[in-house]
């Protein structure tokens, strides 16, 4: 049997299970079907949640940052397929361990979340802001309210295939605060999706802090091994 005959086959079995079950009892990772959820146990089982605690510093400046675990495998996949398929389900998802940790460790130590504005190229290229859908989720779950904080000045080239020192060069005064009022003597979290070399959370909490904000803090869904 050649290939192009097994993937008709796949493909009518697969519409007959729709058929059968629906299309939301598909695990949103592997595409098996399963009756309980929207990430089968298997799945589930490989999102390795570690909780990284981590510190950016630079220029005599740091701020703490948490991620949910590195970026790979399962954690990856939920990230593309908010970031590039549209599937808001994998950031309700992510959003829904995002908000599990701050329920366990941050509560009462944020009182205003806010996310790293996406440049307006990439706005128009996506349709939507994949932070700021985590942050809605995360705002909606934990209680806490969010407000749009921060916006790009301008276009900064992609951080994607810069090396380390580059990518601190590109971004710097790239975030311009907006709402003011909303961040003096606040407690502010940052919320992004993967966090690389550390420099955008960095200067969009160095932003943050300048307007006089208690303390900031940024939480990712993933940290890279980069």
């Amino acid at each position: 049997m050649g290939r192009g005959s097994f993937e008709i086959i796949k493909q009518i079995v697969d519409n007959i299970l729709s058929t059968i079950y629906g299309i939301d009892d598909k695990c949103i990772i592997c595409d098996e079907y399963e009756d309980k959820d929207y990430i089968c146990e298997k799945c589930k089982k490989s999102i390795n949640i570690i909780n990284i605690e981590s510190l950016i510093t630079y220029q005599d400046e740091e701020f703490i940052s948490y991620s949910l675990g590195f970026y790979g495998y399962e954690l990856k996949k939920l990230i593309l397929k908010l970031k590039y398929n549209k599937s808001f389900l994998a950031g309700k998802i992510l959003a829904g361990y995002m908000c599990d940790f701050i329920l366990e460790n941050l509560k009462d130590k944020v009182d205003i979340l806010t996310f790293i504005p996406s440049s307006k190229s990439a706005l128009k290229s996506r349709g939507f802001n994949q932070c700021e859908v985590l942050c809605k989720y995360i705002s909606k779950n934990c209680k806490i309210p969010y407000k749009e904080l921060l916006y790009k000045a301008s276009d900064s080239a992609d951080q994607i295939g810069l090396d380390n020192i580059k990518r601190w060069e590109n971004i710097k005064d790239s975030f311009i605060v907006k709402n003011k009022k909303e961040i003096e003597g606040k407690r502010v979290l940052i919320i992004d999706d993967v966090i690389t070399s550390g420099a955008t959370a960095f200067y969009a909490a160095k932003a943050i802090k300048e307007i006089k904000a208690n303390e900031v803090f940024i939480l990712t869904a993933a940290k890279s091994r980069v």
